[in-house]
């Protein structure tokens, strides 16, 4: 959606080197060659293999779609000195090479894809779908209720929330058919071959059929299988006056505006999502649950296991490693934008949005300096973490670790930072707020001085804490 202010990109790494802008696209050169893009593709600007648009950033293929993901050859590699590591997480599931026009008033668009390595000679289907404008997309022949994910925006950047994004499949006459995930019926199913398998994604449909529709290109073992795994990629994005534009979600503090005390931790990077959860057991301590994996529908989808640990290592001492992680259930996440979603867990279904740590702190220009905002750890220390985000000159921090006797524990801490690569500050403990499916109750301060925390950031990614007792410990981001 347009801005105003300058504002950091979702997940773009801080190891930029140069910017180039257009008009309707952005590339970032990074220092290990590659060449990361977004925004409008509808013509294949970005030159990531596909015709749909991108919010986040996508990495540039090599010229000609040669290469392999498994030899790490496929990208454009402009230093072929360096080394490309920080650029893994930045590759696609699986690579596509994508023709026609999306923006002609008969939509044709055709894509070859090459099957990750890992599933070739393993049986399965591929499945050709969309996320459509509502108002354009017939009803699900089985009557349900269309599976949303978002809802549409309009041309200008606005959102139309009386307008969702559902998900559907084109029937025989070329028309939009709303349809559920178990329901999704596949293009082709067999054994996945080693050679590129093309693919008809629209054939010959007028776009008043289809006009603000992004088309994707998945493949598993059955729908449900794709969509959780997120082994789908969208290949083309159709213009219309309301647009299905599906993006992954800001990292940083996520709540429910009527249910403080208690909030999410929320960074997604590359494919993947890294959750957590900080509220309250039946007994009023505090208690936090986390959930990671791939991402679906670029970026906005999440599903998956909802954990609890236990056992693990406190704040001031020696290191433990966290005990077996246990399923307390299941959860989604739907993000609407990058902004604002809806989470699905054993508690419910919750509408949740950014969190402004100081009045207006969303909506204020990036600092310039400053350590990146997510998920610090101390990689021989696994097991315990801290998340970070800073808004116009505070940061907010949370410690998620265990008590004394091993039950899980979190601690924030917030500070207005003078020098943005110094946090000097002391951890607070909070009780007796809301549980996972209890009703809502506000949380009470027990303790503003559990312990003082200092962070001295040496760069964008590498800092040291300094604990209770005097140990430091070198902290850097967590690459999940």
């Amino acid at each position: 959606m347009p801005a105003l202010a300058p504002a950091p990109v979702a997940g773009l790494s801080s190891n930029v080197h140069a910017i180039a802008a257009g008009p309707y696209h952005v590339c970032a050169l990074t220092a290990s060659g590659g060449v990361l893009c977004w925004g409008e593709n509808s013509l294949g600007a970005l030159g990531e293999g596909t015709l749909a648009t991108r919010s986040a950033p996508a990495l540039v293929a090599r010229e000609g779609g040669g290469g392999s993901l498994a030899q790490g050859n496929w990208f454009l590699d402009l230093d072929t000195a360096a080394s490309n590591a920080d650029l893994a997480e930045w590759g696609p599931v699986f690579l596509a090479s994508t023709s026609g026009d999306p923006t002609a008033a008969v939509v044709k668009v055709n894509t070859e894809i090459q099957f990750a390595e890992a599933d070739v000679g393993r049986s399965g289907s591929v499945y050709i779908f969309a996320l459509a404008p509502s108002d354009i997309v017939r009803q699900d022949k089985q009557g349900g209720a269309p599976f949303a994910v978002g809802a549409a925006v309009s041309r200008s950047g606005t959102k139309d929330s009386s307008v969702a994004c559902v998900l559907a499949q084109l029937n025989s006459s070329g028309q939009l058919q709303a349809v559920s995930s178990s329901s999704l019926q596949a293009y082709l199913t067999g054994v996945l071959s080693s050679q590129r398998q093309a693919v008809t994604v629209v054939n010959g449909v007028p776009t008043a059929n289809i006009g603000g529709t992004t088309f994707y290109v998945g493949y598993g073992t059955n729908a449900t299988a794709m969509l959780n795994g997120g082994v789908n990629r969208s290949i083309a994005s159709v213009p219309g006056p309301r647009e299905c534009r599906p993006q992954p979600p800001q990292t940083g503090w996520w709540w429910n505006p009527k249910e403080a005390g208690r909030g999410y931790s929320i960074e997604a990077r590359g494919r993947n999502l890294f959750y957590a959860a900080y509220l309250y057991d039946d007994s009023g301590r505090s208690m936090w649950y986390v959930a990671t994996g791939p991402a679906s529908l670029d970026g906005s989808l999440f599903t998956g296991d909802l954990l609890a640990l236990s056992g693990g290592q406190s704040l001031g001492g020696a290191y433990r490693p966290p005990g077996t992680p246990r399923v307390v259930g299941p959860i989604t996440l739907a993000f609407s934008d990058a902004v604002s979603g809806t989470m699905v867990w054993p508690g419910g279904t919750v509408a949740i949005e950014r969190f402004n740590i100081v009045p207006g702190g969303l909506d204020s220009p990036a600092q310039p300096n400053i350590p990146e905002s997510g998920w610090w750890w101390n990689a021989g220390e696994s097991g315990r973490g801290f998340f970070v985000e800073w808004q116009a000159g505070t940061a907010f921090i949370a410690g998620y670790m265990y008590d004394d006797s091993g039950s899980p524990v979190w601690y924030v801490s917030s500070y207005a930072t003078p020098a943005p690569l110094v946090f000097n500050g002391t951890w607070w403990s909070y009780a007796n707020g809301q549980t996972l499916t209890g009703p809502y109750k506000p949380a009470t301060l027990v303790n503003a001085n559990v312990a003082p925390v200092t962070i001295q950031f040496d760069s964008a990614t590498t800092a040291t804490m300094t604990l209770p007792g005097g140990r430091l410990l070198p902290l850097t981001r967590f690459r999940f």
